[in-house]
C-alpha cells in the first residue's frame, strides 16, 4: 500500500509540473517581430510591415520595395481561372558581422484565405516564378547569394494572387512553416 501511495504522489506531483510548465511557456509566448501589450493583458500584438518599411528577423532586414502588375508579356503561361500575377521587389540586407546567406525563395509566402494576421496555414509559394521567359528574368530575385556584414541586393519575385483579393499578406519564415512567421508583410496590391 505504501508503494502505490508513493507511486501516486509521484504521478500526481509529475502531472501537476508538466501542466504548470506548460501553462507559463504558452502564456510567455512571442512570436518574432512582435511585442506585448502593456499592463496585465498577455495577449500578443502583431506588427505588420508595409511597403517600404523595414523589416528585421535573424540578422536579415527585408524590405518590400515596390508591388506592380507584371508585364503579361513575361510568362510561358497565363495565370489560373480566378487568379492574377503580381511582381514584388524585395530588398535583402545583411545586419549581422558575419557573412550570410540570402534566404530560399519559398521562405516567402503569399497567404490565402486568412482570418487573422497571425493566420499562418493556408499559403503559397512564388511557385509561378519559373514560368517566366528566359530572356525576361533581369532582377529577378537570387536565393543562397552570399552577403557580407552590411551588404544587400535585391530582386524581385512573382507571386500568383486571388482577383478579388486586393489586400495581400505575405509571410517570411527563416526555418519552419509550420511555426509563426518571423515577419509578416501586409499591402494593397489593388
Amino acid at each position: 500500500m505504501k508503494k502505490v501511495m508513493v507511486l501516486f504522489l509521484t504521478l500526481v506531483t509529475t502531472i501537476t509540473l508538466v501542466a504548470c510548465g506548460n501553462s507559463a511557456l504558452s502564456e510567455n509566448f512571442v512570436p518574432t517581430g512582435s511585442s506585448t501589450t502593456s499592463g496585465s493583458s498577455k495577449k500578443a500584438e502583431t506588427k505588420v510591415y508595409g511597403i517600404g518599411e523595414v523589416a528585421e528577423a535573424n540578422d536579415l532586414s527585408i524590405t518590400i520595395d515596390k508591388v506592380v502588375p507584371p508585364d503579361a508579356d513575361m510568362f510561358l503561361n497565363g495565370a489560373k481561372d480566378g487568379f492574377t500575377y503580381i511582381q514584388v521587389y524585395f530588398t535583402f540586407k545583411n545586419i549581422s558581422n558575419e557573412p550570410i546567406d540570402t534566404p530560399k525563395r519559398q521562405a516567402i509566402y503569399i497567404v490565402y484565405g486568412e482570418d487573422a494576421p497571425d493566420s499562418y496555414g493556408k499559403m503559397k509559394s512564388d511557385e509561378s516564378s519559373v514560368d517566366v521567359l528566359p530572356g525576361k528574368k533581369d532582377g529577378i530575385y537570387e536565393a543562397f547569394t552570399e552577403l557580407a556584414p552590411g551588404e544587400a541586393t535585391s530582386g524581385w519575385m512573382i507571386y500568383p494572387r486571388p482577383v478579388n483579393q486586393t489586400e495581400v499578406t505575405m509571410h517570411y519564415y527563416s526555418k519552419f512553416v509550420n511555426v509563426p512567421p518571423d515577419i509578416i508583410f501586409g499591402f494593397n496590391a489593388g
